[in-house]
């Protein structure tokens, strides 16, 4: 081989090296979509409102999830709930909803919704009793569930 073509061969590769994570993150949607359709997107979602979070979960957990991006992230698990292409993707957004509201109350002392009551005592139980829900979001609804009797 000549060094021109090595030189236009390494040009290439670092070429497609730059461009690298962008397919990485085109794979990465992929895989996520193939694994689990319903989550696939809200993950995407949740990415747009907290860059670093692995999933929607992560993100709703996280002590760093500020107020604001809790409020945001409400609302895009409510248009997904009710737009959702299938019954899981809607169902998942319903819990990602509640949860929300549930992190908003339980690590900021604010209610982010105008529901009250009976109404949120059921979503924060159904939440909490939902077994594909994440131990993590099932003890934020338990501790939201007990703030929320309080209230």
């Amino acid at each position: 081989m000549s060094k021109a073509h090595d030189d236009n061969m390494s040009g290439s590769s670092n070429h497609a090296s730059g461009s690298s994570p962008q397919l990485g993150d085109t794979l990465r949607w992929a895989f996520e979509l193939d694994t689990s359709p319903a989550l696939a997107g809200a993950t995407w979602l949740t990415r747009e409102i907290v860059p670093d979070a692995r999933d929607p979960f992560e993100a709703i957990v996280a002590a760093t999830t500020t107020v604001e991006a809790l409020e945001q992230l409400k609302s895009a698990y409510k248009m997904l709930r009710t737009t959702g292409a299938t019954a899981a993707e809607r169902s998942l957004a319903a819990r990602l909803y509640a949860a929300t509201i549930a992190a908003a109350l339980v690590r900021h002392g604010q209610l982010i919704t105008s529901q009250r009551g009976e109404a949120l005592a059921r979503a924060f139980s159904e939440l909490e009793a939902d077994p594909s829900m994440t131990d993590a979001i099932r003890a934020i609804a338990a501790q939201a569930l007990t703030a929320a009797r309080r209230a």
